[in-house]
């Protein structure tokens, strides 16, 4: 045992086979990431050690030592989808999310109850290529964390001060999915897996976009779920007016924003649609007047 209750959490996870990265944490009641704004306290990556978010998780004991020595506090994220064998199930009574309010009964599994009151249903990962939507049709605060999904686990500490903890622990097997939630799934077309993509020289425009490029692709692979669509449209329409006014090819930047989006889990026709639709806007804002 390390005296550190989150490392040695983080490396249980870990010995699970379960891909784990840190997470910031809350302070008097506020991220401890110092935005006043922060839309996401104590649930979003920190970036300094994890700069691809959940891309960056991983069960490397070595690696997770390390994180932990450097930010002692941090939250645990845990990796979803086949990377960890995991989908979560994530009831959030705020939302009207609530067992009794599901198309069908939960097996037994490991259950954490959230610091904001909620469940993480822990259960095992088909790894047979099926894709999950993230919410639930038809249950309002219900959500589904896979491919390129996170939840944070016990020990971490909710922004309200409450902890996350285990109300069914992990001496119970992860049961596998029941079978309304393989109807809700649907199996997806090939992705590309690599971390956002490095941007260099050459071809790739003006410097100036360049590292607007690398900023924005930065802050879409590590946005949290719930919010990518959003980030996805403010990069395409930042990125668009970039293009319109040459410091960018619109190639360039369609195709790395495809690929970064493709990564986060979001579906082929969102991305798709959120991109054109970006673009689109922000060329339209840089030609006005």
């Amino acid at each position: 045992m390390s005296g550190n209750p989150r490392m040695d959490a983080a490396l249980s996870y870990a010995a699970r086979g379960w891909a784990v990265f840190p997470v910031w944490w809350p302070v008097g009641g506020r991220c401890a990431c110092g935005k006043a704004d922060c839309q996401h306290p104590a649930k979003h990556p920190l970036g300094s050690l994890a700069p691809h978010g959940v891309n960056s998780a991983t069960n490397d004991p070595k690696v997770i030592r390390d994180w932990w020595r450097r930010a002692p506090l941090a939250n645990i994220g845990v990796a979803t989808g086949p990377v960890s064998g995991l989908v979560v199930l994530d009831l959030d009574p705020r939302n009207g999310g609530h067992p009794d309010r599901l198309p069908g009964s939960l097996p037994t599994t490991p259950t954490v109850r959230t610091g904001g009151g909620g469940w993480h249903y822990y259960l095992a990962h088909p790894g047979d290529g099926l894709r999950f939507p993230a919410k639930v049709p038809g249950c309002p605060g219900a959500d589904l964390k896979a491919a390129g999904g996170y939840v944070l686990a016990p020990p971490s500490l909710h922004v309200s001060g409450r902890r996350y903890v285990w109300q069914t622990p992990l001496t119970q097997p992860l049961a596998p999915c029941p079978d309304w939630l393989f109807e809700a799934a649907r199996r997806p077309e090939p992705r590309p897996t690599a971390p956002p993509p490095a941007v260099h020289g050459g071809s790739l425009g003006t410097p100036y976009g360049r590292a607007a490029l690398r900023n924005e692709l930065a802050r879409l692979a590590q946005a949290p779920e719930g919010d990518r669509n959003n980030v996805l449209n403010r990069a395409a329409f930042a990125l668009g007016k970039l293009a319109a006014a040459g410091h960018l090819p619109e190639g360039t930047v369609l195709g790395l924003l495809t690929i970064v989006a493709a990564n986060t889990g979001l579906g082929e026709r969102e991305v798709e649609r959120t991109i054109a639709s970006g673009l689109r806007a922000g060329k339209e804002v840089a030609h006005v007047g």
